[in-house]
């Protein structure tokens, strides 16, 4: 019985020192300034926040007979606070990055035309102490050809005030449009 409790306090005494070194070993990690982002100095950013969450594209289903169906687009200010003073930012409709993005996926959209949609308020504000506006996009069944497309609007951030930047990755959406009868 001697041997055994010998080897029972040495695989107890062996794990308690492994258990030891890892600790250290994770602590001395946090002190590793070399990598670590402050973000409380990273100031503003604009970004369609459904873009970063889901996908850049976004299908919209539209009935052949609707005069009016709205979708909105939300415009997001991120940021490590809620921005202190009103944001303007402005979107539009973006015919650069619906062709970038049916050449990099090898698909065919075309903007829908012109009298099927319109953007009812291109210019939003995202009120001080809040993050979020949304600009919203009529769509008008009755206009949207039942041949053709596939069809598409692409809206992109285009302007915000010097204090913001436009997200590089998260500022267009383009919005697929499915006719259903």
């Amino acid at each position: 019985m001697p041997t055994q409790n010998k080897q029972t306090t040495m695989n107890k005494l062996c794990s308690i020192i492994v258990a030891a070194s890892l600790a250290v070993g994770l602590i001395s990690c946090l002190k590793d300034d070399e990598h670590f982002v402050d973000f409380a100095g990273v100031g503003y950013v604009a970004e369609i926040p459904y873009v970063a969450n889901r996908s850049i594209l976004k299908t919209v289903t539209v009935g052949a007979t609707s005069t009016s169906l709205v979708a909105p687009v939300d415009i997001n200010i991120a940021s490590p606070t809620p921005p202190t003073q009103d944001v303007p930012v402005t979107v539009a409709i973006d015919q650069t990055a619906l062709t970038a993005y049916n050449t990099a996926n090898k698909t065919a959209y075309t903007i829908l035309p012109a009298a099927a949609y319109q953007l009812s308020n291109p210019m939003v504000t995202v009120a001080a102490g809040q993050r979020i506006a949304t600009v919203n996009v009529n769509f008008v069944g009755t206009q949207i050809p039942a041949t053709g497309g596939p069809y598409a609007v692409p809206i992109s951030i285009t302007t915000v005030p010097s204090n913001v930047i436009i997200s590089a990755n998260y500022h267009t959406q383009i919005l697929v449009v499915s006719l259903t009868k």
